[in-house]
C-alpha cells in the first residue's frame, strides 16, 4: 500500500506567502479557532503587514516562521 508524502516544512517568512496566508485565513472554519482580532476577511494587505513585521522584528526576541505543505 503506497502512501502519499507532503513536502511540509518549517521557514523563515517570505513576503510572497501573503497570498497563501490571506487564503488560509479566509477559510471561516481557521478563522475561527484563531486568537480575537483578527480581520475578516482576512486580505493580501493584511498578510504582507504581518509578514512584514515579523521579518523585521528583533531575532533575539520573536521567532516567527512560516510552516508550508508543497512550498505554500
Amino acid at each position: 500500500m503506497g502512501m502519499n508524502r507532503l513536502d511540509c516544512k518549517i521557514r523563515p517568512w517570505k513576503l510572497e506567502d501573503a497570498p497563501y496566508l490571506a487564503e488560509a485565513l479566509n477559510n471561516i472554519k481557521i478563522h475561527n479557532n484563531l486568537r480575537d482580532g483578527l480581520p475578516f476577511p482576512y486580505t493580501v494587505n493584511d498578510a504582507e503587514k504581518f509578514i512584514q513585521a515579523m521579518l523585521d522584528a528583533d531575532k533575539d526576541k520573536t521567532y516567527a516562521f512560516s510552516i508550508t505543505v508543497e512550498n505554500k
